[in-house]
């Protein structure tokens, strides 16, 4: 393990940044697919985002959030939770979207030999990952399903979402140990047979860094653009990277498929760059 703690539920709350309590309101699995994604869809559509781009977060918040916690830990424990829909629980947001993931108790997949095997939370497998990603297909297939009835979207673009979550949980991230095999786990994850997506982001370690590109696109661009801050509520931060990379007329985040991927990098770089004493850096974009 690349990030070690006792038990799989300590490791989540731990360097997952699962609250297993905490205060606030929690959507489960069921509540989400029966009326909460579509909660959600209206409330952004209400904002002014257009249809399709708002079914695009939506599942990206919710199946995405779901496979980048899979993600997370295949990468940096060798082990991955069975995810399970109706086990899933998101805290949400006051403004509406989910700022946390919980798993709940489900079986983790562990490979012969792992620190954890041998517990009753815990089962072996020769391929944890395709054991970790038949699940997670299966538990993000109904959110996609729910998501493509949105708007005019196909599986395709919403599961790239997924692909997305699963591929890039260790961006804007300079606290954690940066390590090749974890790039490695992520990518094997991602090319087994007979997954959904079409679309695979990049990743790669650099320079004490994880960076990459998504392989889908959110589509915020399409969004009305916000109007410019006044400089004067700019932090330090803000200011200098909208020096070094002025506003553009529409708004790509900094892992836009529609940017080059040297592009994606440099901003990348950047930003963590500008906050060397800040741990955990912005995962927005």
């Amino acid at each position: 393990m690349l990030l070690y703690a006792p038990t799989p539920r300590d490791w989540l709350a731990t360097h997952g940044s699962v609250d297993l309590g905490g205060d606030g309101r929690w959507l489960s699995g069921p509540e989400l697919v029966a009326d909460g994604l579509r909660a959600a869809h209206a409330r952004l559509c209400a904002e002014d985002v257009p249809s399709v781009p708002a079914a695009k977060w939506v599942v990206a918040w919710y199946a995405g959030g779901l496979a980048e916690t899979v993600g997370f830990m295949l990468a940096l424990a060798d082990a991955a939770p069975l995810v399970d829909l109706g086990r899933t629980r998101w805290r949400q947001h006051p403004d509406g979207w989910p700022e946390l993931v919980d798993p709940g108790p489900v079986p983790v997949v562990v490979p012969v030999g792992h620190p954890w095997a041998g517990r009753p939370d815990t089962f072996t497998a020769p391929d944890v990952a395709a054991v970790a990603v038949r699940a997670l297909v299966a538990a993000a297939g109904e959110v996609v399903e729910v998501g493509r009835m949105l708007a005019r979207v196909g599986r395709t673009a919403l599961w790239a979402e997924v692909a997305d979550g699963l591929g890039l949980p260790l961006l804007h991230r300079p606290e954690l140990p940066v390590d090749q095999v974890a790039v490695e786990r992520l990518r094997a994850a991602l090319a087994l047979p007979g997954v959904p997506w079409r679309k695979r982001p990049d990743l790669r370690a650099d320079g004490g860094l994880y960076l990459g590109r998504k392989g889908g696109c959110c589509l915020s661009y399409q969004c009305p653009p916000d109007p410019e801050p006044d400089p004067a509520t700019l932090d330090e931060r803000d200011r200098a990277y909208r020096e070094r990379f002025p506003p553009e007329p529409r708004a790509y985040c900094s892992t836009c498929s529609l940017r080059d991927l040297a592009d994606c990098e440099e901003r990348q770089r950047f930003w963590v760059a500008s906050a060397p004493a800040c741990g955990a850096a912005d995962r927005s974009g």
